[in-house]
């Protein structure tokens, strides 16, 4: 009884054309030597010289066949490790190209072993000039992909924007920036039925896509920046909203921020009258409450005190004297123009190194550098806007309206920046809502 094994390292369209080929022929030598075939392994779209397993070879090396009939040597092994595998079997390998290897006497087991040794440093020297191609391409700009990334696609030989799936990334990135998470924005997708190419979105879906650099037009290669002269594709996003979505990511990892179960505007962040603890949003026979679960001093109608708390946000944030002092706060622009200059700096090397000026170690030496600036200069500048939608929202044109616009997150994130919110105990029994029962300390007054 024998065992046919096919493998082909890259399958571009997917139909295992190549694999069938070999199966083919491999059946005619198992006819020619007189052999019944028991079993067919297959490993198709896997490189042998890659290093990661090949299922199908595992199992077949497991199974422990009498003879292994493969289409030739390097279809059946390539490094030198697998070939080892192969001898412990102790059994012959016919060869469809290559005629026997006879592994069961030293000399063809050296036979066999030169063979592999050579079909492995012809891999690595493949995998050599891979990365050096690969390198010359990041540095020239190119967007090269295997699969196609949502809101790209290959038309002639370019890398095109296709518009529709561009509008959703830009969406993806403005609710991630207003405080959504990666969950609600793929819940939202689905509702509303936008396209993806496996049918639905999912929280990690959402997340790599916006983790793509190259929507923001900056070259990588294995995860890390390459100074390119030119860029091959257009960006869907700018450098600037890149750079705020990486500062947003960086501080919603802190534990505790920006919940994505949280359903009620003020649930966790408002507290009891009695004790000092959180009043969290509980159902209680139909009807939502805030309640002090801690030791159930005080409930209160969510729905009350969320109009109440909002009513009074909106007054504030409507005062002269509080847009007044959040205007005069938010001088931001020198930070933001040191930040663009800085950039252009860095951008600038490409040219120079390509241009034979400065040194690839130079460009790198003096790209860092720039970097680490633009890293502080951007700390500051969060330091300003102290992570806080506050002043987008005193400028607005319509602050209710921008405010019925916000989404959950960002809302209870202005409440917090701004007040702190008490419900005391009132007497027991039916009776109206008493916003005297709802006390309200603002955490700093204008100037």
């Amino acid at each position: 009884m024998a065992v046919i094994y096919t493998r082909i390292s890259q399958d571009r369209t997917g139909e295992q054309a190549g694999v069938e080929r070999q199966l083919k022929d491999c059946r005619a030598l198992a006819a020619k030597l007189d052999l019944t075939v028991d079993h067919v392994y297959t490993d198709n779209d896997v490189s042998a010289t890659s290093g990661k397993s090949r299922p199908q070879f595992e199992a077949m090396l497991a199974a422990r066949p009498a003879a292994i009939i493969a289409w030739h040597q390097d279809r059946l092994l390539r490094l030198t490790s697998d070939l080892e595998k192969v001898i412990a079997l102790d059994v012959p390998v016919y060869t469809v190209t290559a005629g026997t290897l006879d592994l069961t006497t030293p000399a063809g087991r050296a036979v066999a072993r030169t063979v592999a040794a050579w079909s492995t440093y012809e891999g690595e020297q493949k995998a050599t000039r891979q990365r050096a191609a690969n390198v010359q391409r990041a540095e020239a700009g190119a967007y090269s992909f295997s699969r196609r990334p949502f809101g790209y696609e290959r038309r002639e030989g370019r890398v095109e924007i296709v518009d529709a799936e561009a509008a959703i990334v830009r969406e993806g990135y403005a609710r991630y920036l207003a405080g959504e998470s990666y969950y609600t924005i793929a819940n939202d997708w689905n509702e509303r039925g936008v396209p993806t190419f496996t049918g639905r979105w999912s929280m990690a879906r959402v997340r790599a896509m916006l983790r793509n650099e190259r929507y923001a037009g900056i070259v990588t290669y294995r995860g890390e920046p390459v100074a390119a002269s030119e860029i091959q594709w257009e960006p869907i996003v700018d450098r600037e909203t890149w750079d705020a979505y990486l500062r947003m990511r960086g501080r919603r990892k802190r534990a505790g921020d920006w919940s994505t179960q949280t359903k009620h505007l003020l649930s966790g962040i408002i507290f009891c009258g009695v004790c000092g603890g959180r009043l969290l949003g509980r159902p209680d026979h139909g009807t939502q409450k805030y309640a002090c679960t801690s030791n159930w001093c005080v409930t209160r109608r969510a729905a009350d005190v969320d109009e109440l708390v909002e009513a009074v946000v909106i007054a504030r944030l409507q005062d002269p004297a509080v847009t007044s002092r959040l205007s005069a706060s938010n001088d931001t622009a020198e930070i933001e123009q040191e930040i663009q200059s800085l950039r252009g700096r860095r951008d600038d090397l490409a040219a120079l190194l390509a241009d034979g000026i400065l040194s690839r170690a130079a460009v790198t030496d003096q790209g860092r550098a720039l970097t680490a600036k633009i890293d502080a200069a951007s700390s500051r500048l969060d330091a300003l806007r102290a992570a806080s939608p506050l002043t987008d929202l005193a400028m607005a044109a319509s602050v209710p309206e921008k405010w019925e616009s916000l989404p959950l997150p960002t809302k209870r994130l202005v409440i917090q920046s701004l007040m702190r919110v008490t419900v005391h105990k009132v007497r027991p029994g039916r009776r109206p809502f008493d916003p005297e029962s709802i006390e309200i300390d603002w955490l700093s007054e204008p100037a």
